[in-house]
């Protein structure tokens, strides 16, 4: 009989013991962990973040390189050979492309008329937007022609002042 009452009370002493300890500890570990998963995921979106500004700030200063301390006629062509390059990715006909020198603060304006699918179009703007070709898009126009598009862009690459 005593050993039922020490069996007993091991039981109501075992779960008064675990009411009172490990619940409390079980809460605090699950806020403990809501907390830990909260700055692992904001310190993945800072690294992600961190890693695109540091893509763009090397993208800005390769294309400073390429245009730093260029003369005009040096500058004109390379741009020309970049967008040159841009276009042999891209399937679009009747192109038609003019690079002029700028006054500062841009070094250089590209003037770019093609037509071709919708798709190309918006993927040759998107190629020429890219950080490391250094141009900067001024004015595009896409007009319905035939069953595509006629692509009408303007853009300017910016001087080594700026």
């Amino acid at each position: 009989m005593i050993a039922r009452w020490v069996a007993a009370a091991l039981l109501a002493g075992g779960i008064v013991l675990y009411a009172a300890v490990a619940v409390p500890m079980q809460r605090q570990a699950a806020l403990a962990a809501e907390d830990y998963r909260r700055a692992r995921d904001e310190a993945r979106d800072i690294r992600t973040r961190l890693a695109r500004l540091e893509r763009r700030d090397a993208a800005r200063a390769r294309a400073a390189t390429v245009l730093a301390g260029a003369t005009p006629g040096d500058t004109v062509r390379a741009v020309r050979r970049s967008v040159v390059q841009t276009l042999q990715g891209v399937r679009l006909s009747g192109v038609r492309l003019g690079v002029s020198a700028e006054r500062p603060p841009y070094a250089a304006r590209v003037r770019l008329a093609a037509t071709g699918s919708f798709a190309d179009a918006v993927a040759l703007t998107g190629l020429l937007a890219r950080p490391d070709t250094g141009i900067v898009l001024d004015h595009v126009r896409l007009a319905p022609r035939g069953e595509g598009v006629a692509l009408d862009l303007e853009a300017v690459t910016l001087g080594s002042g700026s």
